[in-house]
Order: structure tokens, then C-alpha cells, then sequence
């Protein structure tokens, strides 16, 4: 959307009237998030030693997946690779949790 209202009691019942946004209010106030999204994805390639055009699948998952601006990030990091788009992100991520915890050793 370009403009969205929010309903400020939603989040603050002792308040009442709607906050006006624009996505690129929005985008702005994201740019710092965006940029440690950033950060954090060249150091992890840095430290897997892989290169941007070695990466051939990316996953999107998880609440963010969902932003306009994350999918963008993460296409022009990535633009020789396939990008998936999950339906329900974040069941995805909860199935890759339980297969993770799946395959921890127990203690007994």
C-alpha cells in the first residue's frame, strides 16, 4: 500500500486516534534495519567464504519475508538466485526449528 492508518488503541489502550503512514515514511524509518539486515548477510557470506553468485536458493521466510523492501534487499543481493516464496513464512520457520531441534543430541 502507499498509505496505511493505524488505530493507536490497538497497541496503546489508553490512547485513541489513527498514526497516517506513507510506505515511504515507513521505508525511511526502516533504513537502519535494513541496513544491519545488510550487514549481517555479508558477514555471513564472509565468514561461509561464499560469494553472492555462489548462493543459487534463497529462502524467504519469517515475518519480514513479507516486506516489500526485504524481498528487494535480499533479490539484489542475490539476483542470480532462486528465490522462494513460502505461502505461510512462518510456519516455514517453525518447521525448520523443529528439524533443527530434531537433530541435536540429547543428554540421555
Amino acid at each position: 500500500m502507499v498509505n496505511a492508518s493505524l488505530d493507536v488503541d490497538d497497541f496503546d489502550t489508553t490512547q485513541e486516534g489513527n498514526i497516517q503512514i506513507s510506505q515511504e515514511g515507513f521505508q525511511k524509518m526502516c533504513e537502519l534495519l535494513l541496513n544491519r539486515v545488510k550487514n549481517t548477510l555479508n558477514a555471513a557470506l564472509h565468514n561461509s567464504n561464499f560469494n553472492a553468485n555462489q548462493i543459487n536458493k534463497v529462502l524467504h521466510v519469517g515475518g519480514g519475508s513479507r516486506m516489500p523492501m526485504i524481498k528487494q534487499l535480499l533479490r539484489n543481493m542475490f539476483p542470480e538466485a532462486e528465490h522462494c516464496i513460502e505461502e505461510h513464512p512462518d510456519e516455514v520457520v517453525a518447521i525448520g526449528a523443529a528439524y533443527y531441534a530434531y537433530s541435536l543430541p540429547s543428554d540421555s
